[in-house]
């Protein structure tokens, strides 16, 4: 049984709606809400990005007809090298808080280009939130004002997911587990003011793969004979894609997590800590939009063109079963803040680990909401991550690159100009161990207009 994700946004647009953004300006209580309160807002981002060119050459045994037009072979590329001006998403908000502590959000993205799904060809208009809350649930780092519960029902991100992003870019670990919402069925809530849980059944986000860099790349957009997509490949790691339509199956997704919360009297000094796992079975092939390639057990075997010789081009699967555990951590001390994240998960037993560590630190020069202020606040931040897997591919597997072992560092500073306007500049340097040396460094300058 399928419903799609429109006509969910249009369910709830129509009875109730509500949490804010993450700078947008706070909501009061939804305990002290005693009428309704709509909110519209937008946002408008626009890109100055630069990637650097490289190409790796491919081993599998394509076709003749599975030459890219102008190519002499296929191989993994950059998805778009160079400079490009680009406007990435134009994000429209609804946001509505009802009496009795029930909230809901509408989060719509127009042209989505740095989060299409999987590939260029996926749609331009995407119901990024559709979800609808009764009761109370507290953010991370967000003082606890006692025993609480809450239900949510939606699409909406994964309760491990980092909320308080300071660059625009997303990390190894980020991109590979936890970048994109699920259609969810969430429970929660707090013990007295330091013990929180959580608890969902959701569909599950299919495994696929995408480059981690802005652009993800075109796998699977084009049919042979001699295709000529968009972009390039790009060096795909395997993720957890996004969640388009309800699917009731036997194979749901359920996680669990609990989390112990201390702050200080001002809320200037915090410790958060979370820890989390989730279990389901992977489907035989996910179908996903723009790419003719399937997900879960069928990417992971890859392509088997002459029978009996599976072994030459699968990767070393066993059974269907997906579990992943971790924990998160968010700390503050003033103007410092810092978040790590762990994650290892096995995928028809394949391991593999996530880690990623942020550091920011604000200077606040002056007001950022009085518009008469320039550059009122200056954030530098510093992010590593790592993806190590625990298993090789055969030397003919279609996509070498997602058995690499990674690393990338982002180095950014994101600066308000003056209220409701605010720049990211960032650089992203990657260390991966592949066969040669991977030159995939990028640059991305991002200028973001809130309404």
């Amino acid at each position: 049984m399928r419903m799609r994700l429109i006509a969910i946004a249009f369910l709830l647009a129509s009875s109730a709606a509500g949490a804010q953004e993450q700078e947008q300006e706070p909501a009061p209580p939804a305990a002290a809400a005693e009428s309704i309160r709509f909110r519209f807002s937008a946002e408008l981002k626009a890109h100055y990005r630069w990637s650097e060119e490289d190409s790796f050459p491919l081993r599998f045994p394509f076709p003749p007809d599975f030459i890219p037009v102008g190519k002499d072979h296929v191989a993994l590329e950059t998805p778009s090298p160079g400079s490009s001006l680009e406007v990435s998403t134009a994000t429209l908000f609804l946001d509505v808080d009802l009496p009795r502590s029930i909230a809901a959000r509408v989060k719509i993205d127009l042209i989505d280009l740095h989060d299409r799904n999987p590939t260029s060809t996926d749609q331009t208009v995407d119901v990024d939130e559709a979800w609808i809350r009764f009761g109370t649930s507290y953010e991370p780092m967000e003082a606890i004002a006692g025993t609480s519960f809450y239900a949510l029902f939606g699409k909406a991100p994964k309760f491990e997911r980092q909320t308080l992003r300071r660059l625009e870019s997303y990390g190894l670990a980020s991109t590979a587990f936890n970048r994109f919402e699920d259609i969810q069925l969430q429970f929660g809530g707090s013990l007295g003011t330091h013990v929180y849980f959580r608890a969902q059944v959701s569909n599950g986000n299919p495994i696929f793969f995408r480059d981690p860099n802005a652009l993800a790349g075109d796998n699977g957009t084009e049919m042979p004979p001699n295709p000529d997509p968009t972009l390039g490949s790009g060096f795909p790691i395997f993720y957890h894609a996004e969640v388009e339509e309800l699917q009731i199956d036997d194979h749901p997704e359920y996680g669990i997590g609990a989390g112990l919360r201390f702050l200080s009297l001002d809320q200037e000094k915090g410790l958060d800590v979370l820890g989390f796992y989730y279990r389901t079975h992977l489907s035989e092939a996910a179908k996903l939009r723009g790419t003719f390639y399937e997900g879960d057990l069928d990417i992971l075997n890859g392509v088997t063109p002459i029978p009996g010789r599976e072994s030459e081009f699968s990767l070393p699967i066993e059974g269907d079963l997906r579990e992943e555990y971790g924990l998160n951590a968010d700390a503050q001390a003033g103007a410092l803040s810092l978040f790590f994240q762990f994650v290892h998960e096995e995928a028809a037993s394949l391991p593999r680990d996530g880690v990623e560590l942020e550091a920011a630190y604000r200077f606040v020069i002056g007001d950022p909401a009085d518009p008469s202020d320039l550059f009122p606040l200056i954030q530098p931040a510093i992010r590593y991550s790592k993806l190590d897997n625990g298993f090789t591919a055969p030397p003919l597997f279609v996509v070498p690159s997602v058995m690499w072992d990674w690393k990338k560092w982002d180095i950014g500073v994101r600066m308000i100009i003056v209220s409701r306007l605010d720049l990211t500049l960032e650089y992203a340097h990657h260390d991966i161990q592949a066969a040669r040396p991977i030159d995939h460094d990028e640059f991305l300058t991002t200028l973001r207009l809130r309404f």
